[in-house]
């Protein structure tokens, strides 16, 4: 069992250009917070020297620093900055992800409520509330889109098996961490990803919880959305024939979703991928009533083979970064 709390890991991307200022203003907001033996991580990808060293000077050793100069997917830089952290601090409770564009302003209780929530429900991965870009609508009528309002309220939500929602900050228990050494699935090389976390979560016998009654702002697409990453390419569909648009068939290092879309014993686990394109929809009799996998390691087993790149693949040891504690 760790002492430590949360490691706030907040990524950014300078490939686009950078927003100094305004990360600076998020990267307080999440310093300032009430919570104790936390650590706030800034992971930066391709961000200029002047923005590190204008940071720096802001922040100096209260926060650490992962800065890669290679370019990689948010999902990858996000896991190395928790391998580099957990190397450095050790293994925290959980690690929270938070896109570039998410500030908590005043809020100094938001992570700790987070952390209260993953401890108290059967959440694997909490989602914090966001003002913009939620894609609620997927949850049903009674919730809106890019609605200003909070949409859950009351209880805390736990989003059934086979829905996605976008997430921008959420807080991932570190059973994920202990089950698979990282967090973040890394085969996307841009959208979709979201879609699976859901049995990311179930495979360690936890759910995907949505926090009720709080909401950060958030500011969509401040660094670029998947920058220096094509959205979409030429790829084989579910009938055979090629797209040449295709989202959901976009995986690095020639990976193709088809190999687990047509097998039968990732079917039979109760894997799901991009169901709200009709992509590939879970097996219901791999859950009970409430939403729990009946044979999570059978999952887990499933979404490290499709889900996750091997060593072979991308050698995480091998990216070119500095981490300063």
């Amino acid at each position: 069992m760790t002492d430590k709390t949360v490691a706030i890991v907040y990524n950014t991307c300078g490939i686009q250009g950078d927003n100094t200022k305004w990360y600076i203003e998020c990267l307080r907001g999440f310093l300032d917070q009430d919570l104790e033996k936390c650590r706030v991580v800034w992971s930066s990808c391709r961000n200029s020297t002047e923005c590190v060293k204008e940071i720096y000077s802001t922040f100096g050793n209260r926060i650490s620093y992962c800065l890669t100069p290679e370019t990689h997917t948010v999902n990858v830089t996000f896991n190395n900055a928790v391998k580099k952290t957990v190397e450095h601090f050790g293994e925290f409770e959980g690690y929270m992800y938070v896109d570039s564009g998410c500030t908590v302003d005043s809020q100094t209780d938001i992570v700790g409520r987070t952390l209260e929530t993953l401890r108290n429900t059967s959440a694997g991965i909490v989602i914090v509330q966001t003002d913009t870009d939620e894609c609620f609508e997927n949850l049903g009528e009674h919730y809106l889109y890019e609605s200003p309002h909070i949409q859950v309220r009351g209880e805390d939500l736990v989003v059934p098996i086979g829905v996605s929602v976008n997430q921008h900050a959420a807080l991932f228990s570190n059973e994920i961490h202990r089950e698979y050494e990282k967090l973040y699935p890394d085969v996307f090389a841009a959208f979709c990803s979201e879609s699976v976390l859901n049995y990311i979560a179930a495979s360690v016998g936890l759910r995907w919880v949505i926090m009720a009654d709080r909401q950060i702002r958030h500011l969509k697409a401040v660094d670029g959305p998947s920058s220096g990453f094509q959205h979409r390419v030429s790829a084989e569909g579910k009938d055979g024939k090629v797209i040449q648009k295709n989202g959901w068939n976009n995986f690095l290092c020639g990976r193709n979703a088809l190999d687990f879309i047509n097998d039968v014993e990732a079917k039979k686990s109760g894997l799901g991928y991009e169901e709200c394109n009709n992509i590939m929809h879970h097996n219901s009799e791999a859950y009970a009533e409430d939403g729990t996998c009946h044979d999570p390691s059978q999952l887990a087993r499933t979404i490290k083979r499709y889900l996750f790149l091997t060593e072979e693949e991308l050698d995480y040891t091998g990216i070119k970064c500095k981490f300063i504690a």
